[in-house]
């Protein structure tokens, strides 16, 4: 759905044509990441129960209809309602493509199969922004939603003649109860995160936000313990190599993911470059993962997974390293090469751990950890970011200089504090007895 065209480019666009606040429109962009990380978990254990094909189709006929219901939206609650039928349709959909992708392929193939999505995924990321452009500045903000309207129309078609007949249903309780306390639970927090960086870190109404969080946080532990068929089976973490797994994923998604909100500010602001170049600089991050994914899936077939998630790892910490260290004086040439070093690295690491991991639990449970991976690393990216724009504010206060050359002191600051966690993710990844491939 990203490479039609990346709704994040049409915000400006809205919120000129609705006179709404900027804080309003953000809630636009930050949908699917907070309905990625929170229900992700509840569908991916659906699919495991009930079908992971039938979740699969049933996510991309909401996406469909709610990109083509935003084309068409009158005011901008209309719009907002429409992004939420849209971004419950990618929840669904997100995590059960890798479920099924697993179920079907063997371990032998599996790393090739899991780096070929991921490569879809990044290719959708590359040129998502470009091609969305070009639709906004041709045809206005409407015919970017309608855009992936046809494409999903497209795509719908495709997969319902792929995925015939019934799927085996597994004649399980549904654990409600983590459902509630997940949807309460975890986005609080990431509001929290958000509001915070807004209105500030003394602002009274995160003190509600945050006790939410907290219960919710709380009361899903409690359930998924003792839940007939948890969303999230929390036994599974006894095992060390998918703890390894997923501590590597969070640590390095928190390390590298904020390079996507502060590179375009960074060349546009502090190194003057024009909006395309920008964009086709920022673009060569994606690019280079998805070069980088199918040779991932194919070294993790052919030798242990994990060394290829630590050469990914290696080179993602040599990334973020690099770009902490960028300047006012740095070239083009030289940020792009950066960029492309911490592409390699995601794209060396994502296809190889995710193999790694479906090693570590029962086919019958795909689902449930394919919407792990996809929460894990969806919350990682949202609390990294947050976390890299409150210390670049803290920056901004220590320093004098208030012109645009500031936010690269302000930038390297806030990279600098999370080169320790790219480290302590290839760390972790060592950790532990070596393990056959």
């Amino acid at each position: 759905m990203q490479s039609v065209g990346s709704i994040s480019v049409s915000l400006s666009a809205i919120q000129k044509e609705f006179d709404t606040s900027l804080a309003a429109v953000q809630w636009i962009g930050l949908m699917g990441s907070i309905m990625l990380s929170s229900l992700s978990l509840c569908f991916g254990r659906a699919g495991d129960l009930i079908g992971r094909r039938t979740i699969f189709k049933t996510g991309l006929t909401l996406y469909t209809a709610g990109a083509g219901l935003a084309a068409f939206s009158g005011t901008f609650p209309q719009l907002l309602g429409s992004r939420f039928v849209m971004a419950l349709g990618l929840a669904m959909a997100a995590p059960m493509a890798g479920a099924i992708i697993a179920s079907v392929h063997g371990h032998e193939h599996r790393g090739r199969a899991l780096g070929l999505l991921a490569a879809s995924i990044a290719l959708g990321r590359t040129t998502g922004p470009t091609i969305g452009g070009a639709i906004l500045q041709l045809w206005g903000w409407r015919a970017v939603f309608l855009a992936n309207c046809i494409f999903g129309v497209a795509t719908c078609v495709t997969m319902f003649l792929i995925f015939k007949g019934k799927e085996e249903r597994r004649k399980v309780s549904v654990d409600y109860l983590g459902v509630v306390s997940l949807v309460v639970g975890f986005p609080s927090f990431l509001i929290a995160l958000t509001a915070g960086t807004r209105l500030g870190w003394d602002a009274s109404e995160l003190v509600l936000w945050f006790a939410l969080a907290a219960v919710g946080v709380v009361s899903f532990v409690w359930r998924e313990l003792h839940a007939e068929a948890p969303l999230m089976n929390l036994r599974y973490f006894r095992s060390i190599p998918l703890v390894r797994s997923m501590l590597s994923l969070v640590l390095a998604t928190l390390a590298f993911y904020p390079v996507a909100i502060f590179g375009p500010i960074y060349l546009l602001n502090v190194i003057g470059t024009a909006p395309l170049t920008a964009g086709l600089a920022m673009a060569t991050l994606p690019l280079c993962t998805t070069l980088l994914s199918p040779l991932s899936g194919r070294l993790a077939d052919r030798f242990n997974p994990r060394w290829v998630a630590i050469l990914g790892l290696c080179i993602v910490l040599l990334g973020v390293f690099f770009y902490a260290r960028l300047g006012e004086d740095s070239t083009l040439i030289w940020i792009v090469f950066v960029l492309s070093i911490l592409g390699a690295g995601i794209g060396l690491f994502v296809p190889a751990n995710d193999k790694a991991a479906f090693s570590t639990v029962p086919s019958r449970d795909y689902g449930m950890l394919a919407a792990m991976l996809t929460a894990f690393g969806t919350g990682s990216g949202a609390l990294g970011t947050t976390a890299a724009v409150a210390l670049a504010e803290v920056a901004k206060k220590s320093r004098i200089s208030a012109d645009a050359a500031g936010f690269a002191y302000d930038q390297q600051f806030a990279f600098s504090s999370l080169v320790p966690l790219a480290a302590l993710a290839v760390l972790v990844t060592m950790v532990g007895k070596r393990e056959r491939g």
